[in-house]
């Protein structure tokens, strides 16, 4: 026994401890403050605070308590004003009504046990150093909060809102284990993390914006998404009283680019609480009353006592549409927040091939309309930096907002033959272009577009109209993607019979085998194209022209030829190794991959297989990002993506304003899609490729790798420049190139003897799309370079014209850009 261990030393309680509790800084404040506890009379205090003076407010909140039990009383009622550095246990278990504004600094340990108070520390008003870069509270902050808010101007040590499972807290930055084993509550991270953010994360949400958070973060019990809609009002008001509370001019410049910087803030939501609140959803519409339409957990709920804006999280349609009829179009820009279509889950949907996006319902679009301020001088409708087909987009969000979905079909059908292709793969020029976001995140276009064609599919106005009289010429259109299937669409409608000629085995070109299905669903195509046959286009497959079939037998057969062929000819990666096998084309992968679920295969293979290989994709881009999702999907053992280029500014550049489409960073599906399987962006940027590694028997295991710096020379030209000492090598089973393409395939251009530009394209005269052979045209990337989809879609529809004008000698009552149908007047002078 410990007696017998050391004799005389005492083994149980023979002296009552003496806490001191008479010298507390609590004890001393009571007597100013105790009527105020029981009355709930306001009071405020101003004091000073040293390291000694530890638990401050734990006894008030006793007081506190057993006057007014849990409930407490209004916040704020009793204020603190403190002034120095706080001890361990600052505003521990801080009931409701006691308020703690501290200007300095703090120990370990601060609202520990929140229990519904208010904490708010800021550094000195005369300090000169940048609060968001120093710690100023201590580690375990926040443990076992259970409600109440705090608001601190600086970094947070480390375990910061451990156990959290109520409390919001805003914060400038956070050491290691942030959130680890959090239940609940919300917390905003203005700045960088440490190791282990949000282990065994079950409940609560976080928002962070760190540059190095996708490296920090453990996620596997957490999604990583974006923020928008009804949780980014919510986000913008509640940094908004961070600023208001500490005077952080950190929060005030986020504050001031909000718009900007809201695409950083990553979401942190725990897998098993979004399924409880989505159960909580889909009970709370099964029981139907209205008064249980809002989700209980939104943010906007907690920030607005159960008031919330029109486009907040609603689960009862019937209801919404009732908020629909008083939106405000005038001021709808200002009063709405922008909300798009939201991807779904990445650790769900990695495991299909199911389209990526979840659709909006018919009353949130219109809410989305209602931000469309329908400006004077619509840029997202100009072909320089907007829309480059002129869809009249102001016009379809007026008459979405108005619920005439109709109208809104026909003003869209007008300009654009594909919008169910374009609302889906498009990367929107025309929200870049938006007035609406020179200040505000732009309207939700893409979204609308989507909306209105789904609907009419739907509704059944997508019928097949056939033309009710024949022309008699006949028009060959070579290439099945976006530029040929435009103008083919367009050349019948006019009445000539057209006849479409593609190589593979299935029409769509890049629509159907260069996208993959997660981001077009094939169905979709397959119905346009059975809509086109209905209405008397003549598709021939497996027709590749110059090769299977005579390209002069063809123009000789046909009125008209128009080449829209595409930019299919890869940029190559010449360096040591090229030949080993394991090193192909992106496209050879993604066109491989969807053959496989079309042909209803396994998908986890095809011709070129990733599933538990290491998989290096060169390059960036949309091609480059959709090698990274199917491999994924495949069940790649990892991904890592090079891009030569710098990582692009957070914001605009100088030289990138507005309206120009914004060149910054982005994490796209693919990235996103890596990060909630390993943890990690795969992108490493301005770095270099030197040589394909073989492991002896002819197959790729690895690439050697050198960085490279960018500079600008005095004639403001960019030069790259390998970094010595930077060679790495990067382990690899499978290598995909996605540089970039250099132009057409050339075998339909040499037997037909088409002139081509000097970067391979074929040649046409500015403002035609007539080459150097009579009765042959050219559109799409075969004619203006790798481009996007609804760039070919203008060039198809542009050359379609031409060609109608070329059979009817100069005559068409086919539209140019923007649905219009010039008319020729003729004067006659007396």
């Amino acid at each position: 026994p410990a007696h017998k261990m050391r004799p005389g030393v005492a083994t149980y309680c023979v002296m009552q401890q003496d806490h001191q509790v008479e010298s507390r800084l609590d004890s001393r404040l009571l007597p100013q403050l105790l009527e105020s506890l029981q009355t709930g009379k306001p009071a405020e205090v101003k004091t000073e605070i040293c390291n000694t003076d530890r638990a401050v407010g734990a006894i008030l909140s006793y007081h506190l308590s057993v006057a007014h039990g849990l409930e407490g009383l209004p916040q704020g009622t009793v204020r603190l004003h403190l002034r120095g550095s706080a001890g361990q246990s600052l505003g521990a278990f801080l009931a409701p009504g006691i308020a703690i504004d501290l200007e300095g600094d703090a120990n370990d340990y601060v609202g520990k046990g929140l229990s519904g108070g208010q904490i708010v520390v800021y550094p000195p008003r005369a300090s000169t150093f940048d609060a968001h870069l120093n710690i100023i509270v201590g580690n375990v902050c926040l443990f076992g909060a259970t409600s109440g808010e705090a608001f601190i101007n600086g970094i947070a040590a480390e375990r910061f809102a451990v156990r959290n499972s109520g409390a919001l807290a805003v914060v400038e930055g956070v050491g290691d284990h942030g959130c680890e084993y959090m239940t609940g509550g919300r917390v905003v991270v203005l700045g960088n993390v440490g190791r282990n953010f949000a282990a065994g994360m079950s409940g609560g949400i976080a928002y962070v914006l760190a540059d190095n958070f996708r490296d920090m973060c453990n996620t596997q019990s957490v999604d990583l998404e974006t923020v928008h809609g009804d949780e980014a009002q919510w986000l913008k008001q509640t940094i908004q009283r961070h600023t208001d509370l500490t005077g952080s001019a950190h929060a005030r410049q986020i504050i001031k680019r909000f718009a900007e910087v809201l695409p950083k803030f990553v979401k942190v939501f725990p897998t098993d609480y979004k399924r409880v609140l989505a159960e909580e959803k889909a009970a709370a519409k099964a029981e139907g009353p209205a008064d249980s339409a809002v989700c209980v957990d939104s943010p906007a709920v907690a920030a607005t006592n159960g008031l919330v804006d029109i486009e907040d999280a609603l689960v009862d349609e019937s209801l919404l549409s009732d908020r629909v009829q008083k939106l405000d179009k005038l001021r709808g820009f200002a009063k709405y927040r922008r909300r798009g279509d939201k991807y779904r889950s990445a650790k769900k949907r990695i495991s299909d091939w199911d389209e990526i996006s979840t659709r909006q319902t018919k009353s949130q679009l219109q809410v989305q309309a209602a931000r469309c301020i329908d400006c004077g001088v619509p840029f997202c409708q100009s072909d320089v930096d907007g829309c480059p087909i002129g869809n009249v987009i102001p016009k379809w969000n007026e008459l979405v907002f108005k619920d005439q979905w109709r109208d809104a079909f026909d003003r869209l059908m007008a300009t654009n033959n594909f919008p169910e292709f374009t609302g889906r793969v498009c990367p929107a020029p025309c929200e870049g272009a938006c007035v609406a976001g020179i200040s505000e995140l732009p309207v939700a276009i893409k979204s609308i577009e989507a909306a209105i064609i789904d609907h009419a599919w739907e509704m059944g106005w997508m019928q097949a109209r056939p033309p009710l009289k024949r022309s008699g010429w006949r028009v060959a259109v070579v290439g099945s993607g976006p530029a040929g299937l435009s103008a083919a669409d367009q050349l019948n409608s006019v009445g000539h019979h057209v006849t479409v000629f593609e190589r593979e085995d299935r029409i769509g070109g890049l629509l159907t085998y260069g996208i993959p299905n997660m981001k077009l669903d094939k169905r979709l195509v397959q119905r346009r194209v059975d809509k086109m046959a209905h209405e008397g286009v003549e598709f021939v497959t497996g027709a590749h022209i110059g090769v299977t079939h005579s390209a002069l037998e063809l123009h000789s057969g046909f009125d008209a030829v128009l080449l829209a062929t595409g930019a299919t000819w890869p940029r190559d990666l010449p360096i040591e190794g090229r030949q080993l096998a394991g090193v192909h084309f992106a496209m050879d992968f993604l066109t491989a991959n969807t053959k496989s679920l079309l042909q209803k295969a396994t998908a986890k293979g095809g011709a070129i297989s990733a599933a538990g290989k290491r998989v290096v994709v060169i390059g960036g881009g949309d091609t480059g990002n959709d090698c990274i999702g199917t491999s994924v999907r495949q069940g790649a053992s990892s991904v890592t993506n090079f891009e030569l280029l710098p990582q692009p500014p957070s914001e605009r550049a100088a030289d990138n304003p507005w309206p120009q489409y914004p060149r910054v960073y982005r994490v796209d599906y693919g990235h996103e899609e890596v990060i909630s399987r390993w943890g990690k962006d795969p992108r490493t940027y301005s770095i270099s490729a030197k040589r394909f590694v073989d492991d002896g028997n002819g197959q790729v295991c690895g690439i050697e790798t050198v960085r490279v710096q960018w500079s600008k020379t005095e004639s403001g030209q960019w030069s790259m420049a390998e970094i010595p000492g930077s060679e790495e090598l990067f382990e690899a089973d499978l290598v995909f190139l996605a540089m970039g393409f250099l132009g057409p395939e050339n075998k339909v251009i040499e037997e037909l003897a088409v002139k081509q530009g000097a970067r391979s394209n074929i040649h046409t005269e500015d403002g035609s799309y007539l080459t150097s052979v009579d009765r042959v045209f050219a559109a799409g990337d075969c004619r203006r370079g790798q481009s996007l989809v609804v760039w070919g879609i203008n060039e198809g529809r542009l050359a379609a014209r031409e060609v109608d004008q070329f059979l009817r000698s100069n005559r068409s009552h086919l539209p140019v850009s923007g649905g219009v149908v010039p008319r020729t007047v003729s004067v006659k002078l007396q």
